[in-house]
């Protein structure tokens, strides 16, 4: 089938780079920090993409210029499940076959071991697996009993058998925590990585910024004052070449003078780039992840088409789309002090497809 969308969608999109594609709402695990609950416990028609709407999406897309392309859910491993996930296979294959540079999935890790040996699950160019600690202790009271030791199992067998692995890790309150000797969990974390054989570690944040995620992400979160103290910290390792490893960490925050003198550069926002789209089961197309689990969106699809949101759920309808402002989204109902807050998706430095795609590094001017 053949994709038709308002030709408003092509304009906004001029500079997509890559495409999340939410395969499947369905999930095995019920994280504590999870911020698609909502989808997970609640559906409105489908709880997954068909497989050759799937496939006219990511097409669509991919002749608009996007080059990535990352697979998720919910648990995307569950999709085509019940068919031993020939769905999921076929649509990592077509991806590739249709020109995607880049194709990924996010993971919990719990899915069996034999899927690594798949032949076209291979042609992933990576694989994410979800750790939130460096060990069963810290990581399972937020994912569940013996989810640390399941996927770091299939961590190992992913490495031995050629796979480019990275973790994504989110930051809560038992990461910045010390040990005996005073080292950071988080430090830790990025080492335990590391001596895995991990490629890269990207971590998320889940600050309470008055937003709708906050309704869900449970109450492991830390405070901004909390995450500067640890946050220069881990950037002074980073820029010291202390780990071995590159590290995708979230400023979050940036004093009001800086960004003042740095504007554009602080400014980063996918919504005005237009960089990135979210493609979910229930139809919405979204930008921001800080959208999840609420009704706006910038579209959605349906029978074959892609429509433009002419109403008041159209996200970009509080962005002042031609000046470079702080986060609008965290910046709507709170106030930081001294403090601004900035895109999730702004990591100083990082090496990212669409950061280095965007070349978003040359805007600074510091």
């Amino acid at each position: 089938m053949e994709i038709t969308a308002d030709v408003r969608i092509e304009k906004y999109l001029k500079n997509i780079k890559q495409v999340f594609l939410y395969i499947i709402d369905k999930c095995n695990l019920n994280c504590v920090q999870c911020l698609y609950k909502p989808n997970n416990l609640f559906h409105i028609g489908c709880d997954r993409i068909e497989l050759n709407t799937a496939k006219s999406l990511i097409r669509y897309f991919r002749d608009l210029g996007a080059g990535k392309l990352t697979i998720m859910g919910g648990e995307p491993t569950l999709y085509g499940i019940e068919e031993n996930r020939k769905p999921l296979l076929e649509l990592i294959r077509y991806a590739k076959e249709i020109g995607y540079e880049y194709v990924r999935i996010d993971t919990n890790g719990t899915f069996e071991s034999k899927l690594l040996e798949d032949e076209q699950f291979k042609l992933l160019d990576e694989i994410t697996f979800s750790l939130d600690g460096p060990n069963a202790e810290i990581n399972d009271r937020i994912r569940g009993k013996g989810v640390f030791d399941l996927c770091s199992e299939n961590i190992t067998h992913a490495l031995e058998l050629g796979y480019n692995c990275d973790i994504t890790c989110c930051i809560h309150k038992w990461l910045i925590e010390r040990d005996e000797s005073g080292q950071l969990f988080l430090d830790k974390m990025i080492l335990f990585a590391e001596q895995m054989g991990i490629h890269r570690i990207n971590f998320h944040d889940l600050f309470k910024s008055g937003i709708p995620r906050d309704t869900w992400t449970g109450h492991i979160n830390i405070s901004i004052e909390q995450w500067f103290e640890v946050w220069d910290e881990i950037q002074s390792n980073i820029e010291k070449r202390r780990y071995g490893i590159p590290v995708r960490i979230p400023q979050g925050f940036v004093a009001k003078e800086r960004f003042a003198a740095n504007r554009i550069y602080y400014g980063y926002c996918s919504a005005k780039t237009g960089d990135r789209i979210l493609i979910h089961p229930d139809g919405i197309l979204r930008v921001c992840s800080l959208m999840i689990g609420t009704p706006y969106g910038i579209g959605r699809f349906y029978d074959d088409k892609i429509v433009w949101d002419e109403s008041g759920t159209n996200e970009l309808a509080c962005h002042e789309m031609d000046a470079e402002t702080p986060c609008t989204n965290q910046s709507k109902s709170k106030t930081y002090g001294p403090f601004l807050p900035l895109c999730v998706s702004f990591k100083p430095k990082q090496n990212e497809f669409a950061w280095n795609k965007l070349e978003w590094e040359k805007c600074r001017r510091e």
